[in-house]
């Protein structure tokens, strides 16, 4: 016959969901039912709910008012249970099925389950579920008289179990608990209630009263069963959770892993009692972990605590595998602890960042609730040393961005402090896609170079956590990749979304492994691309204009890094590349100007100006001046032109032009010796370093200008000039008077503005007349610019 209650285990553990059915079968007359992952809706009219404690508060907020008993594991976890919503605990063991039994009719309570008489297999049930139970137990018989007790009760009075039998409740306790009890019992024959609960205070044999809360229930064949609870080991675990919470708190304000693993081995003695606790963080560079944190009691009698390499010792098998480790008595290791104080040992992993060992020198000292709150402590430490790392990267990140903004405004100010700086465009490419890939939220970042004759961007460099493989990647230069129109505009792109989402080639290859949006950023110095810089997010709209502004600026910084890089080869370069070559093309403005004169023209300098223009100095003869200056001034690539001087037939003009040649030559690391021009054909003499890629760059040439010819190429080795030995060619061109002349005036403060002396009491000093003494030092300052410009480039300067 049925006992009319109806049992539904629900879980997310199919297996534990059906051997827990089972047992409740076995174990008793009810109708039980199964729940996997979704709890159906009529489970909340069911007598009573079964599940694990990791379950109750989705079986709960599914069915809000059903009874639902919990199965745990340890005191932690039920306290955890029960703020979930669960009605009453079990602990599995020998015998649970049938405690759990009997819990089902205590909280069941439909008044429909009939009672049967006591019986032999009813007596040794009851017996099981007393013997069972952890707490305090008491088997009342009608009259309400102690019919029989558990170890756990008689451990709670201090009294055997014989003395406890036949007497009353209200025997241990306090005054008052013997009315208390009776009307919680009297509401349980009367049938109002199947359970109530009474808070009274037990006086054990020795020692101090300790605080109770007793739930009654009645039983199917008579009389109640009390269940004492020690009220005061809640409230320890209960100030326990708080100690935890509280220590969790100031782990995750922690600035560093030091500081963390400090609180970590102070909150383990002060939690646990365990006065030996030790932290190892883990030192990546050298593969080892190190001892950071220790207790007093470690600092006094084990000052030297060992540094352990992976799968070394405890600590080290422990952090290699993941899994904790609990020894009671280390010295049946046999592992030297023989001479050590501590006896009982736990040994935990802090996430990736290292371990905890908490220890004491009492044997057998660890109870199961020790190992919790000592593996709390170690997780929590390790999300406190993961938050510590990520705010410290981003930190990092921010400094990053600060020097990049410095560099920025100290290469518009100071190119040739930057030239002098740089090393090498590889090391350039490499390193930024390594440092934006390390900074939260990109998670992939690779550079690539435009390859002219192919007309594609070639990945050159990469760098990021991403499952993402770029080696083979080529973007066509006139394609609807975000990089191909960040270099065709000059200005950054940025592809999220469903745009990305539609996206082919490596940029689907990228949504696939992750990547939620990318910002394509051109590297462009003047008219010269480097190339582009592609910079991944894990997350949409990452790139919002703060950051567009930052890597912007970064794309210019790098750009203007590649072009100091690539100009100042050639400074340092001991073995040269004579090029030399002809271009007969009117799209060249030398070309076109001989073309429309008869002058022959040469370039005598150029300067790069602050807005990116610039500006020529030209020599012209074998034509009028003012031929060639209205052939300046007409041509469209000539912003503005004017004529400085002219004398014995050959003319200098200053012109200044939106392009040119041999900006696109300085760009590539080609230092132009010559240009001369004549009859709309122009030769171009060139310096490379050795080690430069001198067919690229009379490629780059050949590609953009019809009618290239090379003329010349020469390899040979390039004398170094000191400093000392320009101020010994000058010396020797120096008379006496012309260098006296020119220190004096230096000296004296003549080239200052306003000039501290004039002329008059210069050449009062050396004893001569003013007109005498300027002639010297005219001559003098003609021939150090001589010897400064003689032989000079035409690199801007």
């Amino acid at each position: 016959m049925s006992s009319g209650v109806n049992v539904v285990v629900c879980g997310d553990d199919e297996g534990w969901v059906a051997e827990t059915a089972a047992d409740l079968e076995d174990a008793a007359d009810f109708e039980v039912g199964t729940a996997v992952d979704e709890v159906p809706a009529e489970a909340e009219r069911a007598t009573c709910l079964v599940t694990d404690g990791a379950s109750v508060e989705r079986v709960r907020g599914t069915a809000p008012e059903a009874p639902l008993i919990a199965l745990v594991d340890d005191e932690i976890a039920v306290d955890a249970a029960l703020a979930d919503g669960a009605t009453d605990v079990v602990r599995p063991g020998d015998g649970g099925e049938r405690v759990l039994a009997h819990r089902v009719r205590v909280v069941a309570g439909d008044g429909e389950t009939e009672r049967k008489p006591t019986s032999e297999g009813g007596a040794e049930s009851r017996a099981d579920v007393v013997e069972a139970l952890d707490d305090g137990v008491a088997i009342l018989d009608d009259g309400g008289r102690i019919d029989d007790v558990n170890d756990a009760m008689a451990d709670l009075t201090g009294r055997e179990r014989s003395d406890l039998v036949g007497g009353s409740v209200a025997g241990v306790a306090d005054e008052g608990a013997s009315e208390r009890v009776e009307r919680a019992l009297d509401r349980l024959r009367s049938g109002a209630t199947e359970s109530a609960t009474v808070e009274l205070d037990v006086h054990p044999k020795r020692g101090e009263p300790i605080p109770c809360e007793v739930r009654l229930a009645a039983l199917e064949e008579g009389g109640a069963v009390a269940v004492f609870r020690d009220a005061s080991r809640r409230e320890r675990r209960r100030d326990l959770v708080s100690r935890l919470q509280e220590t969790s708190r100031a782990l995750m304000q922690a600035p560093s892993r030091e500081s963390i693993a400090e609180l970590a081995a102070d909150a383990a003695e002060s939690l646990l009692g365990f006065e030996f606790n030790v932290v190892r963080l883990y030192d990546a560079d050298d593969r080892v972990l190190r001892p950071v944190a220790r207790t007093d009691a470690v600092e006094q009698r084990m000052p030297e605590r060992p540094v352990y390499d992976l799968d070394e010792g405890q600590p080290g098998e422990v952090f290699a595998s993941g899994e904790p480790a609990v020894v009671q008595d280390l010295r049946a290791l046999d592992d030297g602890f023989d001479r050590e104080p501590v006896r009982s040992a736990m040994y935990f992993p802090i996430g990736v960042h290292g371990t905890l060992t908490v220890s004491t020198a009492t044997v057998d000292a660890i109870d199961e609730v020790d190992r919790r709150v000592a593996e709390l402590l170690a997780t929590n430490a390790a999300a406190a040393c993961n938050r510590a790392k990520r705010e410290r990267e981003v930190r990092q990140a921010r400094e990053r961005i600060a020097t990049i903004l410095e560099r920025i405004n100290g290469l518009v100010e100071d190119t040739v402090e930057v030239l002098v700086e740089a090393t090498t465009r590889e090391e350039v490419e490499a390193g930024v896609p390594e440092q934006l890939a390390s900074a939260d939220p990109y998670v992939f970042a690779w550079l690539g170079r435009p390859d002219v004759r192919a007309e594609t961007v070639a990945a050159r460099e990469w760098s990021g956590a991403a499952d993402l493989d770029v080696s083979d990647v080529e973007v066509p230069m006139d394609g609807s990749d975000p990089g191909a129109r960040a270099l065709a505009t000059g200005e950054s792109r940025v592809l999220d979304g469903d745009d990305l989402a539609d996206a082919d080639g490596w940029l689907a290859d990228a949504a696939g492994a992750g990547v939620a949006s990318v910002m394509a950023i051109p590297l462009s110095y003047t008219d010269t691309s480097y190339g582009v810089l592609y910079v991944c997010a894990d997350r949409p709209d990452a790139f919002d204009e703060r950051e567009r502004v930052v890597l912007d600026a970064l794309g210019r910084a790098v750009a203007n890094a590649v072009n100091a890089i690539e100009s100042g080869r050639i400074l340092t370069a001991d073995k040269v590349i004579e090029l030399a070559f002809t271009v007969d093309d009117p799209d060249l403005l030398f070309c076109r100007l001989t073309g429309r004169t008869d002058a022959t023209i040469e370039s005598a300098g150029t300067v790069t100006q602050e807005e990116g223009s610039l500006r020529l100095y030209l020599t012209a003869e074998g034509d009028d001046a003012d031929t060639v200056l209205e052939a300046l001034q007409a041509d469209d690539a000539v912003t503005e032109a004017r004529c400085v001087a002219e004398h014995d037939g050959e003319a200098l003009f200053d012109a200044t032009v939106t392009e040119s040649l041999v900006a696109t030559l300085v760009d590539h690391g080609a230092v132009p010796k010559a240009i001369e021009s004549e009859r709309g054909v122009t030769r171009y003499d060139v310096e490379l370093p050795y080690e430069a890629e001198a067919r690229e760059v009379f490629g780059l040439v050949q590609d953009n200008y019809a009618n290239t010819d090379l003329v010349g190429y020469h390899e040979h080795e390039r004398p170094v000039r000191t400093q000392q030995e320009f101020r010994s060619a000058l010396a020797d061109r120096f008379t006496g008077r012309q260098e006296t002349a020119l220190r004096t005036a230096y000296l004296g403060g003549f080239f200052e503005w306003p000039r501290e002396v004039d002329g008059d009491e210069l050449a009062d000093g050396m004893d001569i007349s003013r007109p005498t003494y300027h002639q010297h030092l005219r001559a003098a300052q003609r021939k150090v610019f001589e010897e400064l410009f003689e032989g000079e480039t035409t690199a801007p300067r």
